[in-house]
């Protein structure tokens, strides 16, 4: 469910190592692939893949295995919209930007449906049915909300080595996931404020020296949050930083640039809001979410930005 960067990429690889998988898209990306195939340009390795796809989760019936792949902004509505797609069985992994979309699938289909997972893959759509890799091959990490070792999550990683997809299964999804995410809130937020690669925000020292402070505030909440994350969490997520290809664009920015919605309120909007519940400053993460949140009313509402608005 969403055929973007990560979902097409991964989606793509399946497809190519002869899984059953259906592609669940929309618009011209979704016209594309029914007529052209999924194409995925990689270093490690460019091909086109024929598969099913459609705009609608009810052709395709109940799965084994659901890959929720969509935007943060669409998680409640498309959470709804998959149901068709989901049984008894069923498996949901989440692998998205943020940390409050496992509450808002578990909420419609209870944990036990519920895998959190995060991708650590340099992929973008670069036109409609074309998916672009960059740098090294990425791995998926993915684990039981619960924190046990299952059955079925060695099955999933097992269909995914299968892939070639290069997979760990995580006792501690949570701590994983808001590593990422305080690695995301830096990242995209900081390249996409100063409209930048990420090797030319690393390279300025004001700019770098803002990312660390981005995160340095999102690890201050997990903690009071009682999220084990690693001492050295910021430092490790420098260094994964630096290890991306220095023309990297995050998604946000790309978003920015297409003029299209941005997740800004699953990310440092929501490290303000939730610093503000709690009592803890974020300055630097509430500065990057008021200038694109702005941005993003620009984006959803041109003919606002285009008048004066009374707010009174």
């Amino acid at each position: 469910m969403g055929t973007g960067g990560v979902g097409g990429y991964l989606g793509g690889l399946l497809v190519r190592a002869g899984l059953d998988v259906h592609f669940v898209a929309r618009g011209k990306h979704l016209r594309t692939i029914q007529d052209e195939g999924l194409q995925v340009i990689s270093e490690q390795g460019s091909y086109r893949v024929r598969v099913h796809a459609t705009a609608e989760p009810d052709e395709i019936g109940p799965v084994d295995l659901l890959l929720f792949c969509v935007k943060s902004y669409d998680t409640a509505d498309v959470a709804q919209l998959v149901a068709p797609m989901i049984e008894d069985g069923t498996m949901i992994l989440t692998i998205q930007n943020g940390i409050d979309n496992l509450e808002k699938l578990v909420a419609l289909y209870d944990e036990h449906h519920v895998l959190g997972g995060t991708a650590f893959i340099e992929v973008s759509i670069a036109s409609p049915g074309v998916i672009v890799h960059t740098g090294n091959p990425g791995r998926l990490t993915f684990g039981e909300l619960s924190g046990e070792m299952t059955e079925r999550a060695e099955k999933v990683a097992e269909v995914f080595r299968k892939a070639h997809i290069d997979v760990e299964i995580s006792p501690r999804i949570v701590e994983v996931l808001w590593s990422k995410f305080l690695f995301i809130c830096g990242v995209h937020g900081v390249c996409t404020l100063s409209r930048s690669s990420l090797g030319t925000t690393l390279s300025y020292p004001d700019t770098r020296e803002l990312l660390e402070g981005v995160m340095r505030e999102v690890e201050m909440l997990a903690r009071h949050r009682g999220i084990r994350l690693a001492e050295n969490v910021v430092e490790e997520s420098i260094a994964l930083a630096e290890s991306y290809n220095k023309t990297f664009k995050p998604s946000m920015l790309r978003d920015l640039e297409w003029r299209k919605p941005m997740e800004i309120s699953a990310l440092n909007g929501l490290v303000v809001k939730m610093g503000g519940e709690a009592g803890i400053a974020t300055p630097l993460n509430q500065v990057i979410s008021a200038c694109l949140k702005l941005e993003n009313q620009k984006i959803l509402n041109p003919f606002w930005a285009s008048h004066l608005v009374d707010f009174s």
